[in-house]
Parts: structure tokens; sequence; C-alpha cells
């Protein structure tokens, strides 16, 4: 059992917070593993989400339309690795976290199932009778209208006939209790969102802001007191 905080989680927090702008933005890259192409894209990290016997694993929470290809991806890849990638203009710090991803769609979405995730962390949420589709729908109305319009369109990615097909869609989808809600594409919407959880398992930390600049690998430890190895690399 952890004693503490991630020392990287912490430097991670710590920048996100002084970042001026758009805050908690990540590039989110996955492999299609039968053309070997990498493919990368921009997310919000919406929470850290920190079990209290386990302080110094934290999984970072991220959410996305479930039809998207980023799905079959990381579904395809054996071992569900992803690499979220943070650039911290305000400190000059890059982080480049490298883990296990989890997705938790809508129970009643058929086409496409998700990941269940395993591991200690998740173990002790489970024991703890955790539900995380309750995060889901929390995470769903946490956002804004114009954001929630996005999962009630037609499938990410897949052709148009012109950009003027977009005048059909809804602009905005407001939740139960705000003007001008829809419970259809309110329902729509909600079973196409799914949460991405990742659970670190190697962080690469780069300080650009100080001199010399310092660069370290954080390597997640299956057992003991001291749960990331760290080892100082060339920047």
């Amino acid at each position: 059992m952890a004693a503490g905080s991630a020392r990287w989680h912490n430097a991670l927090k710590l920048a996100l917070q002084r970042e001026e702008g758009k805050k908690n933005v990540l590039q989110l890259a996955t492999t299609d593993v039968e053309s070997a192409t990498p493919y990368v894209r921009c997310h919000v990290l919406r929470d850290h989400i920190i079990h209290p016997s386990f302080p110094s694993l934290p999984l970072l929470l991220t959410t996305t339309d479930i039809r998207t290809p980023k799905v079959t991806q990381i579904k395809s890849n054996p071992n569900h690795r992803v690499e979220a990638h943070f650039w911290i203009r305000a400190t000059n710090e890059q982080f480049r976290v490298s883990g296990r991803m989890a997705i938790y769609p809508s129970p009643d979405f058929k086409e496409t199932k998700g990941i269940e995730g395993v591991g200690e962390v998740y173990d002790a949420f489970r024991s703890q009778g955790w539900n995380w589709e309750d995060v889901r729908r929390k995470q769903f109305d946490n956002v804004g209208a114009l954001m929630r319009a996005t999962w009630c369109r037609p499938v990410p990615g897949s052709p148009m006939n012109s950009y003027s097909d977009a005048e059909k869609w809804p602009v905005e989808v407001a939740k139960p209790g705000e003007e001008g809600y829809d419970a259809k594409n309110y329902e729509e919407a909600l079973g196409n969102f799914a949460l991405l959880l990742i659970d670190p398992v190697e962080v690469d930390y780069v300080e650009l802001g100080v001199m010399p600049n310092r660069r370290t690998k954080f390597i997640k430890q299956e057992s003991g007191d001291e749960r990331w190895k760290e080892v100082i690399l060339v920047p």
C-alpha cells in the first residue's frame, strides 16, 4: 500500500493548475495494430480518480464517443496500451503517461463492449461497490450543452455528402431540468458517451523550466512501499 501521492502526479496537478487558457488538454495516442499506424488526437482530462488505499496510483479520466475508431484501436491492442501527452506551457514541462486503458460505455450499448479495468485499484473500487455507470452519467451532465450535442451525431469519421449536412444536427443537448430539454436527443447522446480511464505504468517527465534541464522516468512497481521507481535520464 502506497504511503502518499506519486511525485510525478503531484507535479502534473501543480503544472495544470498554473496553465493558462485551455487547461487539462492532453494528446491521446493509440495504434492500429493491424496496420501498425499511430493515431493521435486531443482530449480533455476530466478527473483524477484516486482510491484512498492507493493514493500513489491514480487513474486519469477522459471521455469519448464509443463509436470512434480509437475504441477499436485500443481494444485490438492485447495490453490495451495508450499514451497521453501533456505539454504545460506555463511551466515548460512535458509529461508522457503510458498506461493501460479501461473503457466504460453505456450498459445499453450493444454494438461495442467496453474494457473492464483490472488490477488492485479497480479491485479496491469493486470491493466497495463502486459503480462506473454512476460516474459516467455524472460526467455526462457535467459537460456543457454544446459538448453533449457532439455525441448526438452520426458515427464520427463516417463520410458526409456535404458540410451542410451538419446543419441538421442538434446544436445543443440540454440535460433534464434545463430549458430546451429533449429526452430523445439526451438519451441518444448519453448512449454514445463513454468513460476512458488510463492506469499509468510509465511516466516520462521532462522539466525544461529549470537549468540544467531535467528528465525522469517513473516506472510502476507491482509491490513494495515505493510504488514508483525513478530513473534519471538525459533530457
